[in-house]
């Protein structure tokens, strides 16, 4: 049965192959549609940007600090964003050197790349629309560089008027880095 399968499998996979050997346009389409990617990713980074370097400039702090954080380690996910830039156009470099499976596989490493691309434009639209929160406590949650936890914390220790229900929400969180750290240290000899 296993056998089977298997075969099914390279069946499928040599005919989109053969599919994919008569389609020479298909590396200017992915190349197209990753542009486009680009094209709405970066003015919406050069807005959100600006409106962070504005308050911190402005000495309008309140999370000013935590957010550009944020953005760029949790909304825009800059390192992993240049791997999806990279999964989306490399592949196609390669496309004229290659055949059969390898451009299956091309396709689908730049399809990835689409994919995740196209969630960090979807996660850049809930930020904008208002579920800033939400990707605060995400952050804040996630948080493992040490360097950064002061920073973030003050940003968020110096703000006037938060919300009851958030500080809980932000006290809790920081109580719960606070003992993982504690059992950690305890840990270490």
């Amino acid at each position: 049965m296993i056998y089977i399968n298997i075969n099914t499998i390279r069946k499928i996979i040599n005919s989109i192959s053969i599919i994919l050997e008569k389609l020479d346009n298909l590396p200017n389409i992915v190349q197209g549609i990753g542009i486009a990617l680009l094209t709405i990713l970066i003015p919406l980074a050069i807005a959100i940007l600006s409106d962070i370097y504005q308050k911190r400039k402005d000495q309008k702090i309140e999370f000013a600090n935590l957010d550009l954080h944020v953005i760029l380690d949790h909304v825009f996910k800059i390192k992993l964003l240049l791997l999806y830039v990279i999964l989306i156009f490399s592949p196609m470099f390669l496309w004229e050197i290659s055949s059969g499976p390898y451009r299956f596989i091309e396709i689908v490493l730049s399809i990835i790349g689409i994919c995740f691309t196209s969630k960090i434009i979807l996660d850049v639209y809930y930020w904008t629309k208002g579920s800033v929160l939400k990707f605060r406590f995400s952050y804040l949650e996630k948080l493992k560089k040490y360097k950064d936890f002061e920073v973030v914390w003050h940003s968020v220790w110096q703000t006037v008027n938060i919300n009851t229900q958030n500080e809980r929400e932000f006290f809790e969180i920081f109580s719960s880095i606070i003992d993982r750290l504690l059992e950690n240290h305890e840990r270490k000899p």
